[in-house]
C-alpha cells in the first residue's frame, strides 16, 4: 500500500514528465475543492433539499455537464494558434466566478433561486468541458502513450481523493446547518484559486517552438513531422480555420473512418443507458429513500462518495489494461462490470432498499473508473496526432448531445405509472446492447505493442 502511494511522487515518475506531472498533481489537490460543488450528484442532493426542486429541475441540472459538451468542439477550435495553458486558466477562472456566485440564489424565492443555481451550474459546467477539452491535448503532448493511462490515472485519483473529501465535508456541514450554503460556495472558490495558479506552471512540450512556426507559415507542417513521435499535437495548434471548417472536418472524420464511427454508436448507447436513470437515481435517494429535507449527507455517500471512492481505488488497477488494450476491447471489459451494476440498481429500485442502491453504487463506481481513462483518451487509438483535437471534440461533442436528451426522457419515464423505477431496467437492457456492440468491435481490434516493463522505474537515490 505505501508503495503504491509513493508512485504518486514526482521523483517515481520519468524525467521527462516531471514538470508537467508535479503542478498537474498541485493542482489537482485544490481546483477540485471549487469543482466539486458543481458535481452533478452534489448539486442534485443541493437542489432536491434546498430548492425542494422538481424532477425536471433535477433533470436540468443533471444535464448540466452535458450542455458544457456540445461546446467541446467550439471549444477545441478556440483554442487553435493558442497557448494551451492559460486557455485553460482563464476558463477555470470562469468556473471560480460561476460557483462563488452561486451562494447568492440563497437570497431569491426558493422556485427562482433553484432555477438560477442551475443556471450558474450549466455555465460553470460549459466552461469546465473547455478544460477538458483542452487538457487532452496537454496530456497528449506531454505524456508518451505507452505512460499516459498510468500517469492519467494518478492524477484522476488525487482529484476524485479531493472531490471526495470536498462534498463529504460539504454535505456534513449542510446536514448540521442548511443555511452554510451561503459560505460554502465562496469559501471553495476561493480554494479553487489555488489551483488554477498551480495549473498555469503547466508548459506543454515544444508549444513554443510550433506557435513560432505557425505564425511564419499559415500551412500545417508535414504530416511527417506530427503525431506521437514528436508529443506535439500540430493540428491543434493550426492556424485558425472557423467554426464552419472545423463542423466540415469532423463530418469527414465520421464519414471516412468507419470503425470510429461505430466506436461512437455503441459509445452513445452506453453512455445513453446512465444518463438516462441519473435523474432518477437522484431524485429517488434524495427525496424518497432519505429525508426530501435533511440528510444531506446519507443521500451525498450513496450517489457521489461511494462510486467515486470506489473509482479511486480502482482507477490504478485499470490503467495498466488500458495501456495494453485496444479502447474497444477496454469498452467492453469495462461494460460487463456497467450491466452488472445497472441491473443491481433496478434490484434496490424494486424492493425498495438503499443498501442494495449502495451495492450497486459501488459497482458503477468501479466501472466509472474506467470509463475516466477511456473517455479522456481512448479517441487516441482512432486519431492520427493532427486530428486528434476533432476526434475529441467530436467524442466530447456527441457525449453532450445525447446528453442533452436521456435526462430529461429519463426524468419524464419516472413520472409516468407505466414505468417508474422500471427506468433502471431499460437502461441497464440499453447498456448489455452496448456491451454486445463492444464486443464485435473488440474481435478485430488491432493489437498494442506492450509498453516496456517496468515503465515508471524508482529513480536512483541523489538525482
Amino acid at each position: 500500500m505505501v508503495r503504491n502511494l509513493l508512485r504518486f511522487r514526482t521523483h517515481h515518475q520519468p524525467l521527462m514528465v516531471r514538470l508537467s506531472y508535479r503542478y498537474e498533481m498541485r493542482s489537482a489537490l485544490t481546483f477540485p475543492l471549487a469543482a466539486s460543488l458543481a458535481e452533478g450528484s452534489f448539486t442534485g442532493v443541493v437542489a432536491a433539499k434546498y430548492f425542494q426542486a422538481s424532477p425536471v429541475l433535477i433533470a436540468v441540472i443533471t444535464a448540466a455537464p452535458m450542455f458544457g459538451n456540445i461546446m467541446a468542439m467550439v471549444w477545441s477550435e478556440l483554442s487553435r494558434n493558442r497557448r494551451k495553458v492559460p486557455f485553460v486558466n482563464l476558463l477555470q477562472l470562469g468556473v471560480v466566478g460561476m460557483i462563488a456566485a452561486a451562494a447568492l440564489t440563497a437570497w431569491l424565492p426558493r422556485a427562482a433561486g433553484g432555477w438560477v443555481f442551475a443556471s450558474l451550474i450549466i455555465i460553470a459546467r460549459v466552461l469546465a468541458s473547455g478544460i477538458t477539452t483542452v487538457r487532452s491535448v496537454i496530456w497528449r503532448a506531454n505524456y508518451p502513450r505507452h505512460l499516459r493511462g498510468q500517469i492519467v490515472g494518478r492524477i484522476t485519483v488525487v482529484a476524485r481523493a479531493v472531490l471526495a473529501i470536498a462534498t463529504f465535508a460539504g454535505s456534513f456541514w449542510l446536514d448540521r446547518d442548511p443555511t452554510a450554503f451561503v459560505c460554502l460556495y465562496p469559501l471553495a472558490a476561493a480554494l479553487g484559486v489555488v489551483g488554477i495558479w498551480q495549473f498555469s506552471g503547466v508548459r506543454v512540450r515544444k508549444e513554443g517552438q510550433t506557435l513560432r512556426r505557425q505564425r511564419l507559415n499559415d500551412h500545417l507542417p508535414p504530416l511527417s513531422e506530427t503525431g506521437e513521435s514528436t508529443g506535439v499535437d500540430f493540428g491543434l495548434l493550426s492556424p485558425r480555420r472557423g467554426m464552419g471548417v472545423f463542423f466540415l472536418d469532423a463530418w469527414a472524420v465520421l464519414k471516412q473512418d468507419k470503425a470510429f464511427r461505430t466506436y461512437q454508436r455503441y459509445q452513445f448507447l452506453s453512455g445513453f443507458s446512465f444518463m438516462l436513470f441519473g435523474p432518477s437515481l437522484l431524485y429517488m435517494v434524495s427525496k424518497e429513500m432519505t429525508d426530501p429535507t435533511r440528510q444531506y449527507l446519507l443521500a451525498t455517500v450513496v450517489l457521489q462518495i461511494v462510486p467515486m471512492m470506489v473509482s479511486l481505488l480502482f482507477v490504478q488497477l485499470w490503467a495498466p489494461l488500458f495501456d495494453r488494450m485496444h479502447i474497444t476491447t477496454f469498452r467492453a471489459v469495462q461494460s460487463i462490470v456497467s450491466v452488472t451494476g445497472q441491473f443491481t440498481l433496478f434490484a434496490g429500485a424494486a424492493l425498495n432498499h438503499l443498501w442494495l442502491v449502495a451495492v450497486a453504487q459501488i459497482l458503477l463506481g468501479i466501472s466509472g473508473a474506467a470509463g475516466d481513462l477511456a473517455w479522456n483518451l481512448g479517441h487516441n487509438d482512432f486519431a492520427s496526432g493532427d486530428k486528434a483535437g476533432t476526434y475529441m471534440g467530436i467524442h466530447v461533442m456527441l457525449t453532450g448531445l445525447r446528453g442533452c436528451v436521456a435526462p430529461f426522457v429519463g426524468a419524464w419515464l419516472y413520472q409516468m405509472p407505466w414505468m417508474g423505477r422500471r427506468v433502471f431496467l431499460l437502461s441497464a437492457l440499453i447498456c448489455c446492447v452496448a456491451l454486445y456492440g463492444f464486443a464485435r468491435m473488440s474481435r478485430h481490434a488491432p493489437r498494442k505493442t506492450p509498453p516496456p516493463r517496468h515503465p515508471l522505474p524508482t529513480p536512483v537515490a541523489g538525482r
